[in-house]
């Protein structure tokens, strides 16, 4: 099953000095294929990793395994499955409505969902041109469109985004 793993990290010089063995130990992991994904934001006090893991026990030994967990510099922890996440379309389709317009702003057409899943499954964007029968930049262009309607930045952010919360600080 796939995880995802959203943390927030204390404002500490020991995260600077620790960048180097954190970043090992997920590479370690995502050539083993148990890192399917990931990206930081806020100068690196935040992070989200999207991994292959059994269950949430394994999930939490993975974590118990990273430099920044070990030297307890993670304020805030969560871990969401991502079947949990898009198990129904209706879950998936986190639309905020916005009024008037055939397409509300924040609500994505059953295509661009379809797009956002595949990304979630791993596949690249030449995997889903292929799938699609379309040119890769096609793709980027769902997926640009995709972004500005969750208003977000990075594939990393997309699980949570369609679950609807906010990534960002206000």
């Amino acid at each position: 099953m796939r995880y995802i793993i959203s943390r927030a990290f204390q404002d500490d010089p020991r995260l600077h000095r620790l960048r180097p063995a954190h970043r090992a130990y997920w590479r370690r992991l995502m050539h083993q294929d148990v890192l399917l994904g990931g990206g930081v934001w806020e100068d690196g006090r935040r992070e989200v990793l999207v991994v292959k893991a059994q269950d949430r026990a394994a999930v939490h030994q993975l974590l118990g395994a990273d430099p920044y967990t070990q030297e307890r510099l993670a304020l805030d922890v969560m871990v969401q499955g991502m079947d949990d996440l898009l198990g129904a379309e209706e879950r998936a389709e986190c639309a905020i409505p916005a009024a008037g317009g055939a397409e509300p702003a924040g609500r994505l057409s059953a295509h661009e969902l379809r797009v956002a899943r595949m990304m979630l499954d791993g596949l690249t964007n030449r995997q889903i041109a292929e799938h699609f029968m379309v040119s890769p930049r096609a793709v980027e262009q769902h997926i640009t469109r995709i972004y500005r309607k969750l208003s977000i930045s990075r594939r990393a952010q997309l699980a949570v985004a369609l679950r609807g919360e906010r990534l960002l600080a206000s």
